[in-house]
C-alpha cells in the first residue's frame, strides 16, 4: 500500500514540474492491486493554482488578422491580476470581432507569473455568394446590398449585417413575408450559402360572392398563384376589386399553405346592391313639372358588365339616355382592362342654362363609345368618338347641323374609392376636336385640366379640393360651351344666371363629414367664371357658400346642396338636386 501512494506521489510531482498545460487527475479507488488506480486527462490548469499576475499575453493560430487588432478586444493587461471570470470575458470580446471560427485560453506559469496565451481558428476566405429560395432579386442585387464581398474573410458581424440588410430590402419593396432563414458556409470550398424563404402564394380563394362571379375578381388581381406575396401590390389589387363598385367590403385572411414558405389569400367580400331602380320628380318655377326614371344593372348577371337607361319627361325638356359598358374587352388581344362603354342620347326642348333663348329650342339625337385601358396602376387613357345631329324645333330658326368629334384624355387616379373618396389624387387632361357640317363645315377645340385632392383629416373627415380650367377655340357648338354657375359648378345660383363662354376657370372646396354608410354631409365654398376673350379677371369671379347632404346609393351619392350666392341672404340661396359628387 505505501508503495501504490509513493507512485501516485511521484507523477503529480512530474506533472507540476514540466509546465505541462494538463493537469492528471488520479482516480485512487483502490481496490486489490496497483492496476486500479486511473491517470485521467482533465481541463487546462485553472488560475486559482497558477501564480496570481499576468506576466504576459500572447495570441497564436492568427494568419490574417494581426495581433493587435485582437489584444484590442482584451481588456486584461499584463501585470493585472488573473482572473478567470475576466478572461472569459475576453474571450467572448475577441469572438464578437466575428472573424474567428473558435476562440480557447491557455495557461504557463512562469517565475514572473503566468502567462496567458489565446489560441484562434480564423473563419475561411469567402470564395462564393450564393442564394437559396430567391426568386425576386437576381444575386447582384442581393450581394449589392451585403457587406460581406467575394475574397474577403468570413465575419459572422458581417453576416448578421447582412440578413438584415436583406430581409430591409425585401419588407421595403411590399414583401412582408421574407426572412432569412439560414447562413451557412463550406469550409472546404468557401462558399457563403444564404438560404430564405420569400413567402409564396399557394392559392387564392374568394369567399362571400353570391352574385358576382369568381373570375370578376381574380381577374383584377396581380396578386397571382405561384407569386410571392407582396403588401403594395395586394394593397392596389384591393383597391381595383373595391372601386368594381360591387361591393361594400374586401377585407384580405389567410391560412397556412402546405409547406412553411406558403400561404393561402382568402379575400373576404360583402356585395353590395347593382341594381337600382330610381324614380321620382318634382317642379320647378323655370323648368315647370318633371318627372324622372333610372334603371340601373352596374353588375350584370354578376359579369361586371354594366347598363344604365335613364329617362326624364317635363314641360321644357325630355331626355332619354342609354349605356352599355363591358369592362373587359378582348384581353388576349388588346391586353388586361380595356373598357368599353357606348352610349346613346336623345333630348328634346330648351337648354336650361338658355330658357331665355327659345331660338336655341332642339332635339339632339347622338351617340358615341370609349376605349379606356390603364397604363400602370396610376394612369388611364382613353379616347371618345362620338356623333349628333341637332335640329330646331318650336320657334327655333337655326340651321340643322351634324356634329363629329373625337376626345383624348389622360387621367392619373391614386383615391381609394372613386365614389366616395378620402384620400388620393384625381387628375385629368383632356382635348376634344371637333367638325360641324351644315352649308358651312366648321370646326373646334377644347383643351381642359383639372386637379382633384382628397385629404383625410380624421376618421370620417375628409378635405376636398378641385381647380379646373377650359380653353375653347373655334365654331364651338352650344352643348360644348362651357357654364359656371349652377350644381355642378359654382352652387348658389339658377342655370340662368351661370357665366357664359369659352374659357373658363373653377374652384370648388368641400369638408366633408361621414355620418353613417348612408349619409354625408357636406359645407362647401365655390368660385369660377367663364368668358369668351382675353384672360381671367378675378373680380368677374362669381362664388358662392352652403351646406348640403348625400345620401350613398349604389349609383353614387344623392347630393342635395343648398348655396347661397354673392351678396345675397340666406333665404335667397338655391337649392341644388344631383347624383354624384360635385368633384
Amino acid at each position: 500500500m505505501i508503495k501504490k501512494a509513493f507512485a501516485v506521489a511521484f507523477i503529480v510531482c512530474l506533472c507540476q514540474a514540466g509546465n505541462a498545460e494538463l493537469e492528471f487527475k488520479l482516480d485512487t479507488s483502490i481496490k486489490e492491486s496497483l492496476k486500479d488506480i486511473k491517470v485521467l486527462p482533465a481541463v487546462r490548469q485553472k488560475p486559482s493554482v497558477l501564480p496570481s499576475t499576468i506576466s504576459g499575453i500572447d495570441i497564436k493560430g492568427n494568419n490574417r488578422i494581426s495581433s493587435d487588432r485582437i489584444l484590442e478586444a482584451v481588456k486584461s493587461r499584463i501585470g493585472d491580476s488573473l482572473s478567470q471570470e475576466k478572461v472569459a470575458m475576453d474571450i467572448k470580446a475577441i469572438s464578437s470581432l466575428g472573424l474567428f471560427e473558435d476562440v480557447r485560453s491557455d495557461f504557463i506559469k512562469e517565475k514572473a507569473g503566468t502567462r496567458l496565451v489565446f489560441t484562434i481558428k480564423e473563419n475561411p476566405v469567402i470564395k462564393d455568394i450564393t442564394f437559396e429560395g430567391t426568386t425576386v432579386y437576381k444575386k447582384e442585387q442581393l450581394t449589392s446590398v451585403m457587406v460581406s464581398k467575394q475574397g474577403q474573410m468570413l465575419n459572422f458581424k458581417n453576416v448578421q449585417e447582412d440578413i438584415k440588410a436583406i430581409e430591409e430590402l425585401y419588407h421595403k419593396d411590399g414583401y412582408i413575408l421574407q426572412r432569412v432563414v439560414d447562413v451557412v458556409t463550406d469550409p472546404k470550398t468557401g462558399v457563403l450559402k444564404v438560404k430564405m424563404v420569400e413567402g409564396v402564394v399557394e392559392a387564392i380563394a374568394i369567399d362571400g360572392n353570391d352574385v358576382t362571379r369568381e373570375y370578376v375578381i381574380t381577374r383584377e388581381l396581380r396578386t397571382k398563384p405561384g407569386t410571392v406575396l407582396n403588401e403594395k401590390v395586394l394593397s392596389k389589387d384591393l383597391r381595383r376589386v373595391f372601386n368594381l363598385g360591387f361591393f361594400s367590403n374586401v377585407t384580405p385572411n389567410f391560412d397556412a399553405g402546405s409547406e412553411a414558405d406558403k400561404v393561402i389569400l382568402i379575400l373576404n367580400v360583402k356585395e353590395s346592391k347593382t341594381n337600382t331602380i330610381n324614380f321620382g320628380g318634382g317642379y320647378g318655377e323655370r323648368e315647370g313639372w318633371f318627372g324622372f326614371v333610372d334603371l340601373a344593372a352596374e353588375n350584370l348577371f354578376g359579369t361586371g358588365q354594366g347598363a344604365m337607361l335613364r329617362g326624364q319627361a317635363g314641360q321644357t325638356q325630355s331626355t332619354y339616355q342609354l349605356r352599355y359598358t363591358y369592362p373587359w374587352l378582348f384581353p388576349e388581344k388588346l391586353g388586361e382592362r380595356v373598357s368599353f362603354t357606348v352610349r346613346r342620347w336623345l333630348t328634346e326642348g330648351k337648354n336650361v342654362y338658355l330658357l331665355e333663348t327659345p331660338e336655341r329650342e332642339g332635339r339632339y339625337n347622338g351617340w358615341d363609345f370609349s376605349l379606356s385601358k390603364p397604363l400602370n396602376d396610376e394612369w388611364n387613357a382613353s379616347v371618345t368618338v362620338g356623333t349628333e345631329r341637332v335640329t330646331p324645333t318650336g320657334t327655333a330658326t337655326f340651321e340643322p347641323y351634324d356634329q363629329t368629334t373625337v376626345a383624348l384624355s389622360a387621367a392619373f387616379d391614386t383615391r381609394d374609392n372613386w365614389m366616395n373618396p378620402t384620400t388620393g389624387k384625381y387628375y385629368v387632361f383632356a382635348y376634344k376636336q371637333g367638325w360641324k357640317y351644315a352649308s358651312v363645315q366648321t370646326d373646334f377645340g377644347k383643351a381642359s385640366v383639372d386637379f382633384n385632392q382628397f385629404l383625410k383629416l380624421a376618421e370620417n373627415h375628409v378635405l376636398a379640393g378641385h381647380l379646373g380650367g377650359g380653353l375653347g377655340v373655334g365654331d364651338v357648338p352650344v352643348g360644348e360651351i362651357y357654364y359656371v354657375g349652377g350644381a355642378n359648378t359654382v352652387r348658389g345660383y339658377e342655370p340662368s344666371q351661370a357665366k357664359i363662354g369659352k374659357r373658363k376657370v373653377l374652384l370648388n372646396i368641400e369638408y366633408r363629414l361621414t355620418f353613417n354608410d348612408m349619409f354625408q354631409g357636406v359645407l362647401f365654398f365655390d368660385s369660377g367664371d367663364a368668358w369668351n376673350d382675353g384672360g381671367f379677371v378675378p373680380s368677374n369671379f362669381i362664388s358662392g357658400k352652403g351646406f348640403g347632404i348625400r345620401l350613398n346609393t349604389p349609383m353614387g351619392p344623392i347630393r342635395l346642396d343648398y348655396g347661397i350666392g354673392d351678396h345675397r341672404t340666406f333665404g335667397e340661396g338655391v337649392l341644388h338636386f344631383s347624383i354624384g359628387h360635385a368633384f
